[in-house]
């Protein structure tokens, strides 16, 4: 048998470890649900676990995502019962509502689920 062979069948044994971790499963089971599948999606709900409540124009200014875009993912996140969307008269002379996204504790749970995957696996990947 050759060292092609052996390195073969390490890497072969490395691939079935990763095909059995639970950690695999669910990050994959997470990032199976529609919200979650858009890195724009997943970025609204980090920003949201972190301050709970953010004004929609503090959301487009730290995603970089243009209104109608913005609009897209947090409908998406709301339907899935990740945020909850609000209008709230603003203080000064035009009374202009605003528009404010909260986290729910759906949206929280599914967020901290989610960065433990990922912790995981970055501790999972220095094991082997």
């Amino acid at each position: 048998m050759s060292d092609y062979d052996d390195e073969e069948i390490n890497e072969r044994r490395d691939f079935d470890k990763i095909l059995k971790d639970e950690t695999i499963k669910s990050l994959n089971e997470q990032l199976n649900d529609s919200a979650l599948k858009s890195s724009s999606r997943i970025m609204i709900l980090l920003l949201l676990a972190g301050a709970r409540k953010m004004s929609s124009m503090q959301l487009r200014a730290l995603t970089g995502l243009g209104k109608g875009s913005l609009e897209n993912h947090l409908n998406k996140l709301e339907t899935s019962g990740y945020v909850r969307i609000t209008n709230e008269k603003s203080i000064g002379a035009r009374g202009i509502p605003r528009q404010m996204v909260e986290i729910t504790e759906k949206g929280l749970s599914a967020c901290r689920d989610l960065v433990k995957s990922i912790s995981s696996l970055t501790l999972w990947h220095r094991q082997l």
